[in-house]
């Protein structure tokens, strides 16, 4: 059964199927979390400074046009406070999915899952997903801050246990609350601030061992 009234927003967890997932627990069970690690598939991905990454929201995907717009503000939101932030890099929202270099969709049951994005990259069109979880009445009132975590992705900030993971070098001082843990909700600290603009503004072509690649959206 789906409601779709203005103070719950839950879903049915037997009317959708997952697509992918990438967890992001309610609770933190990491002690020693760092504010900011950087790096994936041997390079570090980042947006060349000065670019507008645009995105749109895939309507039809969503159980109901409430759903869709309900989360398509949350998102513009984050994406405001990461803007206003100055960190080198904004995000716009477009119309039409044709100028959009990703796309917000609905990603159905998946599980603990709350939400998934993805790292900088010369794709036409990428998806950012926000699963059914996130529209729990318990959960949904923080779905902006949930799109802060994933927009820190789309900026190409790891988790912090990247160093766990590998193929990830740390970028800025340790902070347990930093946006990019799982403290819940997650919220932008000075030093995710300070960290993230200093990152961007980094001249240099590798940080460790490890190279940056620059990319522009494709918008």
């Amino acid at each position: 059964m789906l409601s779709a009234s203005r103070n719950d927003l839950s879903i049915s967890a037997a009317k959708y199927i997952c697509v992918t997932q990438e967890s992001l627990p309610v609770s933190t069970t990491s002690a020693d979390p760092l504010s900011i690690w950087v790096g994936w598939g041997g390079v570090i991905p980042r947006w060349k400074k000065g670019q507008v990454v645009q995105f749109a929201v895939l309507p039809g995907s969503f159980p109901t046009p409430y759903h869709a717009a309900f989360a398509a503000y949350k998102l513009n939101e984050a994406a405001i406070q990461w803007n206003s932030l100055n960190i080198g890099v904004t995000f716009k929202w477009v119309s039409k999915l044709e100028d959009a270099a990703f796309v917000l969709a609905y990603g159905g049951d998946g599980g603990t899952t709350l939400a998934k994005a993805f790292f900088p990259n010369s794709n036409d069109l990428n998806t950012m997903f926000v699963y059914q979880r996130a529209f729990d009445a318990g959960i949904s009132p923080y779905q902006t801050n949930i799109f802060l975590h994933e927009l820190g992705h789309v900026l190409g900030l790891r988790h912090e246990f990247a160093a766990l993971e590998g193929g990830a070098v740390q970028f800025g001082p340790a902070n347990p609350l930093s946006v990019m843990s799982y403290t819940f909700p997650p919220n932008i600290r000075d030093s995710d601030e300070t960290s993230t603009r200093a990152f961007y503004n980094f001249t240099g072509g590798q940080i460790g061992n490890l190279k940056i690649q620059d990319w522009i959206p494709d918008n």
